[in-house]
């Protein structure tokens, strides 16, 4: 077990050196496209300070957290969608779905989109205008991708997962496509509860919009967990998260976050993110219950922005 948790780490290392000395040649900041990869995914993981890829409950929502976790899955089968009212009126939203094959592994399907709405296209006026610009009507913008993940514990106490995604974006008549990589592991180390993790999330090749080239959101993410009061099956427990991110596109930060259950049904969420100009709190809750034997989650998340609106998202996640 410990080979495989040190090749593997050896890696994911080595992708991300070789990454980021190529970027070291110019500034980070605005060298990236297909942004809202980087955004947040599911309630409760930006609750928790947008930590979560040490969650070895996360069902479906390990899709968008950590590939590796969809192997401790305890249910066959896991569905989770997510929604979000983003800033000025845009929103995003999510759909994961996962499914257990005996002695085969974990697979799962995972679908993103970011809708920036109607936005009007307009010119500067000629002679023969008046105003200050001449509207030209409105044109649509989004972006999608699709992903197909596969997972697989391959001991008792180290899992793995890799994920595939087709990525997309389109402003009015110009669109740029790609695919990516997402790959992670999960360690539970035996010591108490503590639980150690990587992920490294959007890795791929340059991709090319319009005659400009850009890189990927690439994200290295390396975190750890633990109760530090009960147990993750009992009715009542507090637990803390912690991770160290590493973009390619901005420095370095840390996510911490707490998470405590009552009663095996009402769930407090508290993060804090640091090195980010805007962002920092974020709270939440959840209520969970089961609904004709199946198990049923409700999250919601608060995301402060000191200078933008506040984001609120919901997700939804039933296991059975």
């Amino acid at each position: 077990m410990k080979k495989y948790g040190i090749v593997l780490f050896a890696s994911l290392f080595l992708v991300v050196l070789s990454s980021t000395a190529l970027a070291q040649e110019f500034q980070k900041i605005g060298t990236t496209g297909f942004v809202f990869l980087e955004l947040p995914v599911t309630a409760r993981s930006v609750a928790i300070g947008e930590t979560g890829i040490t969650l070895v409950d996360a069902g479906a929502e390990g899709l968008f957290l950590n590939p590796a976790s969809i192997a401790l899955s305890k249910s066959r089968f896991a569905f989770t969608a997510s929604h979000a009212d983003w800033y000025v009126e845009t929103t995003h939203q999510a759909i994961g779905m996962i499914y257990q094959i005996p002695l085969f592994g974990t697979i799962g399907i995972q679908s993103i989109y970011f809708d920036f709405g109607e936005i009007e296209r307009t010119i500067n006026p000629s002679q023969d205008q008046t105003g200050s610009y001449v509207s030209l009507g409105n044109y649509s913008a989004g972006a999608y991708a699709l992903g197909l993940t596969y997972a697989r514990s391959l001991t008792d106490k180290f899992s793995f997962g890799a994920s595939i995604k087709y990525v997309r974006e389109t402003i009015a008549d110009y669109s740029a496509d790609n695919f990516i990589t997402d790959i992670g592991f999960l360690y539970l180390s035996g010591f108490g509860s503590l639980r150690i993790g990587a992920a490294l999330q959007s890795f791929g090749l340059e991709a090319k919009y319009a005659d400009e080239k850009f890189k990927m959101p690439q994200q290295l993410k390396m975190g750890m967990s633990g109760e530090i009061l009960g147990s993750l099956d009992g009715p009542h427990r507090l637990t803390l998260l912690a991770e160290a991110v590493h973009p390619n596109d901005a420095d370095e930060r840390i996510h911490i976050g707490t998470e405590s259950v009552i009663a095996h049904s009402f769930v407090l969420r508290a993060g804090y993110k640091f090195g980010y100009d805007d962002e920092d709190l974020c709270l939440g809750g959840g209520l969970k219950f089961l609904a004709l034997g199946t198990k049923v989650r409700f999250d919601f998340s608060y995301m402060n922005h000191d200078r933008l609106d506040t984001t609120i998202r919901y997700t939804l996640a039933t296991e059975f």
